[in-house]
């Protein structure tokens, strides 16, 4: 089979394949997004299922905001557990210090899995890898991010389906190489801040630990509102 160079060359089939970008760039997107994408995206029928099992009569809308809900408290809980270690002075410090990278990856893995989930309500498709990390490195960066996608595709909002079904491909190499340079200064450099916040002693990282992890939950859902625009009225099915 056939695959285009790395300047994005069309293949012999007459298709682009995008290409990931290298040096730092490549190995977060390779190390740290890819991770959580290639662990993520199985469970998230599972995790929509879950819910509407618990909730039979929930319309699309109410599984998104129980969605929401469930990411919510599984960062704030993370962060708190972080911020709990360094209770203890010194010891727990070094503690919390050490687990840092174990509750960034896992705040991740939530993000991850919350877009991909609401994705899974809208019936959008995430089955092509290229267009499911464009999709969540869009959500997941914020409002820097949707600048992105909107310079990349001229779209100001509901712009989730574009990338998803119909962007060329030759356009998803550099929106993801954009994506994935913002995702490394923004996302792992406030968790890297998270980290030292969630290392103070006496309880204070604790506080910093739960109410930041909060905070960036709520800014990844208003990013995901905006990409995704308005739930579906009712199930396909229905």
């Amino acid at each position: 089979m056939a695959v285009t160079t790395e300047q994005g060359h069309p293949a012999s089939n007459g298709k682009a394949v995008a290409q990931p970008p290298g040096g730092v760039q490549g190995w977060a997107l390779r190390n740290v997004v890819e991770r959580a994408l290639h662990i993520q995206h199985p469970l998230v029928t599972g995790h929509i299922a879950n819910i509407r099992r618990k909730q039979p009569n929930a319309t699309p809308a109410e599984v998104i905001t129980a969605l929401g809900k469930q990411y919510q408290v599984a960062v704030t809980v993370t962060g708190g557990a972080g911020g709990a270690l360094a209770i203890v002075p010194a010891l727990g410090t070094i503690a919390s210090l050490a687990t840092a990278s174990a509750e960034a990856l896992a705040a991740l893995d939530a993000a991850v899995l919350y877009t991909l989930a609401v994705a899974e309500v809208h019936a959008l498709p995430t089955d092509d890898p290229e267009r499911r990390r464009a999709l969540v490195l869009g959500v997941v960066v914020g409002e820097t991010g949707q600048a992105v996608v909107r310079k990349m595709t001229g779209k100001t909002g509901d712009w989730a389906q574009l990338v998803t079904d119909s962007l060329p491909l030759a356009k998803l190499g550099p929106l993801n190489s954009g994506l994935t340079r913002w995702f490394i200064k923004r996302f792992l450099v406030r968790q890297g801040s998270l980290a030292l916040g969630r290392a103070l002693p006496l309880g204070i990282g604790l506080v910093i630990g739960a109410v930041g992890n909060l905070v960036t939950a709520k800014a990844v859902i208003r990013s995901a509102e905006h990409a995704f625009g308005a739930p579906p009225a009712q199930w396909p099915s229905a």
